[in-house]
């Protein structure tokens, strides 16, 4: 948490597993803990969250936030041999932490992949942003991309890779509908205007648009 006019680091705290770090200085910068070659960096490459549109409420006080949870990483070196000028080089990469050694890790390209919640799984976080606690997590088997949406009637909106367009108590965090509607990887939208008396929420998920009407 920064102070928004001055940019002066308040407060941070971690909302997933961290072991690359151990805490911040007064100026908000990390003090780094690197780990041994080849063992796992928590959070992994993909981080605790990413480009995922987060939500605050100011009705419920909560920042929302969607997450990687138990998601490692492991940074080796790389040998490199018979690299000529012109040519292009990575420098490496890292592989993703596996619950079954061997076996295909949490992979953030290759989408066809499957694996056990041991090997990461995602959350929706709701953080008490002046204290950095979390107040509830809705657990998925699967990681989520997907934004999060709250309301003025203490809704939240989201999804994920699981196939499922959900709605939860913003308050508690209790799951209250969800629907199959395929993967959402996208920001859920309320929408303003209404059709007939009802408001409207809508995604996107795959290839389509779904609009659903919220009762009154």
């Amino acid at each position: 948490m920064l102070d928004r006019e001055t940019g002066r680091f308040l407060l941070g705290k971690p909302f997933v597993k961290v072991n690359w770090m151990s805490e911040f200085d007064e100026r908000g910068r990390p003090k780094q803990t690197p780990q041994p070659d080849g063992q796992p960096t928590y959070p992994g490459n993909q981080g605790g969250t990413n480009w995922h549109s987060p939500s605050f409420s100011p009705r419920t006080g909560l920042f929302y936030v969607s997450a990687w949870e138990d998601y490692a990483s492991i940074y080796s070196p790389t040998p490199v041999q018979g690299i000529q000028e012109g040519t292009n080089f990575g420098g490496g990469g890292p592989r993703n932490l596996s619950a079954v050694p061997g076996a295909p890790g949490l992979g953030p390209v290759d989408r066809s992949i499957r694996w056990t919640e041991a090997a990461g799984h995602g959350a929706v976080i709701a953080i008490d942003p002046a204290t950095g606690r979390e107040k509830w997590k809705f657990k998925m088997t699967d990681v989520t991309d997907s934004g999060i949406l709250t309301t003025g009637s203490d809704l939240l909106f989201t999804g994920g890779r699981e196939g499922y367009f959900q709605a939860l108590d913003a308050r508690t965090g209790a799951l209250l509908w969800k629907t199959q509607s395929g993967r959402v990887d996208q920001q859920p939208a309320r929408l303003v205007s209404r059709v007939g008396s009802k408001q409207c929420v809508s995604v996107v998920s795959g290839l389509s648009l779904f609009v659903f009407g919220l009762d009154e």
